[in-house]
C-alpha cells in the first residue's frame, strides 16, 4: 500500500516530508510506512481468488487502522490535535499505548470531537 492510496495516509505524508527535523514524525512516518509497505496494492481487473482478495482487503483494514492510531499519537505527541486532549502534550508512547487501548467505537468518538491540523504551523 502507498501513502498516496489513502487521503489521511498522504496528508501526513506531505506532513511528515515538510518536518525532517521532528523526530517524533520521523520515527512515526518510518513505523508507518513499514506497516503499510508489505501490503498489496488492491488488483483492479486482475483475476483474483476470493479468498486471496478477502485476505488482502484485511491486511488493507489492518494496516490503516494500526497507521490510524499511530499517527493520531504522533499528532497529539506535538501538539497537532484541537481541542487538545490533554492538558498537557505527552510523551508519543504514553499518547500511542492510550490510542493502541481504545476500542474501535472509543477510537472513532475520539476523532469525532478532535481533529488533526496537520496546517497549523508550530515553531521547534
Amino acid at each position: 500500500m502507498k501513502f498516496t492510496e489513502v487521503p489521511t495516509l498522504s496528508k501526513f505524508e506531505r506532513h511528515a516530508l515538510s518536518r525532517p527535523e521532528c523526530h517524533i514524525t520521523q520515527h512515526c512516518y518510518e513505523a508507518v510506512k513499514k506497516l503499510i509497505d508489505p501490503v498489496e496494492v488492491s488488483q483492479k481487473g486482475v483475476f483474483m481468488h476470493e479468498t486471496a482478495a478477502l485476505m488482502n482487503l484485511k491486511a488493507r483494514c489492518e494496516a490503516l487502522e494500526k497507521s490510524t492510531r499511530m499517527i493520531w499519537a504522533c499528532a497529539a505527541a506535538t501538539d497537532y490535535v484541537t481541542p487538545r486532549k490533554w492538558d498537557y502534550i505527552p510523551d508519543y508512547e504514553s499518547a500511542l499505548q492510550y490510542f493502541d487501548a481504545l476500542s474501535d467505537l472509543d477510537l472513532m468518538a475520539e476523532t469525532k470531537h478532535h481533529r488533526i491540523i496537520w496546517e497549523q504551523k508550530i515553531q521547534f
